[in-house]
């Protein structure tokens, strides 16, 4: 039988099979973006800029507005507190005396506002304010046009005095010791010291940019000075508040609450001062704050009050 030859079979060498590639490895987690990287959510749209300031000035008029018809229709009928202290004026000739509600309505609400510009202020600069649904830049900006505010309220008052058809002009209203009527000229010159106050104290904020934050903090200081001799005012010459037996002891007594937040703004860690000297001084203030609460209360449970404004009158 003749062999048979097999063919050889054909030798594959190992470099023509490809290497079988490495099971890859798993890959890595990529890292978490630090939480600076992190998108923030949107803050949604800005209320428009005018919004604040129109709503101050809405509250400003539906608070002056409401005591302007209340004085003028009882003075129309002879009632009001003024007409009923001066009953040989005729004043419910309202064409003749037109302006004395004005003065008077405005007056009060400019007070009124005083008062809650006062609080948020001394709230704000004793950060105090996290009982308060704002936050510290709209509480700042609530602050600036309620000053804003009180000091248009003023400016009315100022104009409808020197025009009240009772012996006033603008020399009287604007020149201390130029008032005729003798037993109001002190309580004029305080109005007077008042209103030139709140005049140079109002835009200070808004040049805060060439007084310099220090000198603008210790010009808003006087602030204080401007209420003082404002309720002082009051106090002294306010018809209404003489004549509504309700009326004169809530306002002693509404200053309670701002000398309790003047207490606090004094001796909060927030405002401690590092130097003994200021430190005395921060704490004997608050001391008088505290001591003027509680002749307030003494005053108003013996209802002296006026003994105590004619003492100092």
């Amino acid at each position: 039988m003749d062999d048979v030859q097999a063919s050889p079979s054909p030798v594959i060498e190992a470099e023509s099979i490809p290497a079988a590639a490495p099971p890859s490895a798993a890959p890595e987690p990529a890292a978490a973006p630090p939480p600076s990287a992190a998108p923030r959510p949107s803050a949604g749209p800005q209320p428009p800029a005018w919004r604040l300031p129109s709503l101050v000035a809405l509250l400003g008029l539906l608070t002056a507005v409401p005591i302007y018809a209340w004085i003028a229709v009882l003075q129309s009928h002879g009632r009001s507190a003024a007409a009923l202290s001066m009953p040989t004026m005729g004043m419910s000739r309202m064409g003749v005396f037109w302006a004395f509600p004005v003065l008077q309505a405005s007056g009060l609400a400019a007070l009124l506002w005083a008062f809650v510009g006062v609080a948020l202020g001394l709230a704000e600069s004793g950060r105090t304010i996290a009982w308060l649904p704002l936050r510290r830049r709209d509480l700042d900006r609530l602050h600036r046009y309620i000053s804003l505010l009180v000091i248009g309220l003023i400016a009315v008052h100022v104009a409808a005095t020197a025009m009240d058809a009772m012996g006033d002009s603008w020399i009287t209203v604007l020149i201390p010791q130029e008032e005729g009527w003798t037993a109001a000229r002190w309580a004029y010159d305080l109005g007077i010291v008042a209103f030139y106050l709140s005049l140079l104290l109002g835009p200070t904020y808004y040049l805060r940019r060439f007084i310099g934050p220090r000198g603008w903090r210790f010009a808003h200081r006087f602030v204080l000075v401007v209420y003082i001799l404002s309720v002082w005012h009051t106090l002294i010459i306010g018809a209404d508040v003489q004549h509504y037996g309700w009326m004169r002891p809530a306002l002693w007594l509404a200053q309670v609450p701002l000398l309790a937040l003047f207490c606090y703004r004094l001796i909060s860690p927030a405002a401690r001062s590092r130097t003994a000297v200021a430190v005395a001084t921060r704490y004997g203030l608050a001391a008088v704050g505290a001591a003027a609460a509680i002749a307030i209360v003494a005053i108003v449970a013996t209802g002296d009050y006026v003994t105590v404004v004619q003492s100092i009158q």
